[in-house]
């Protein structure tokens, strides 16, 4: 039934009323689809049919259905396109892709100027993945290649590492002070992560469980558990001791 909303009036439920087909309205309907607008919102629309209807006309009228089926085309290509480069913007996509105007050119060398740069975003909390994409900076994979290769280098990251979680976690606090119901969502999953990296940065500050170390002049103290079972005047006693199986003398010699 080629139909369409009416707004209900006093309260009562929307009406709908009758839409005719025309070409002009078939090319509005293929238009606004090829735009990125779906079929369930265009039907909401003031003056458009229902999606059943779409699927009647389509039926009715081979050129409409044409139509209709490359304006779907198009917004599908639209929409792959948008989504890669979505994720050809992420930055640890970036990080992570070879360096097109680094190539012929002199490779990233370590060097203590260098590594200290490195260590200084580490510890003001910038991760390896975001200073990789930085085209300053050396890349993710060199980075990482440094850790593995220079001690010192990775002894200064390690400490840039704990600085940069005390800054965090300061940085987590202000995430859920400044949350609001539209962000909490979003905040409460940032909040999460910012909780679970600290602890896994520095387990002994951040850690679920933080033992505290042993005062050295307090003696030590042994605590040794033994089971009981009761026995036929309903004493604790001790349990019989496990039967004893022979076994052959090692080295023994007969006779």
């Amino acid at each position: 039934m080629d139909d369409a909303f009416d707004a209900g009036v006093g309260g009562r439920a929307p009406v709908r009323t009758p839409v005719r087909y025309s070409v002009e309205l078939g090319h509005e309907i293929c238009a606004r689809i090829a735009a990125g607008e779906s079929e369930h919102t265009l039907a909401r629309a003031p003056g458009m049919p229902c999606r059943r209807t779409f699927r009647d006309w389509a039926q009715r009228d081979p050129i409409f259905a044409a139509h209709l089926m490359r304006a779907k085309l198009t917004a599908r290509d639209a929409a792959l396109r948008r989504d890669r480069e979505v994720e050809a913007a992420k930055v640890w996509r970036r990080s992570l892709r070879r360096k097109v105007d680094r190539r012929g050119g002199q490779p990233t060398t370590y060097s203590e100027a260098m590594a200290e740069a490195v260590c200084a975003r580490v510890a003001a909390g910038g991760s390896v993945v975001a200073i990789g994409a930085d085209p300053a900076m050396p890349c993710a994979r060199t980075i990482s290649r440094w850790l593995r290769q220079q001690e010192a280098f990775r002894e200064m990251y390690e400490d840039a590492k704990a600085a940069g979680a005390d800054l965090l976690f300061d940085t987590a606090l202000e995430i859920a002070m400044e949350a609001t119901e539209v962000t909490v969502k979003a905040d409460s999953l940032r909040g999460a992560t910012l909780k679970w990296w600290i602890a896994m940065v520095n387990p002994p500050k951040y850690g679920p469980l933080r033992l505290a170390p042993a005062p050295e002049d307090e003696p030590e103290v042994i605590v040794e558990v033994r089971k009981f079972c009761e026995g036929p005047d309903k004493i604790e006693v001790p349990p019989p001791p496990p039967p004893r199986t022979w076994r052959e003398p090692v080295g023994a010699e007969w006779c």
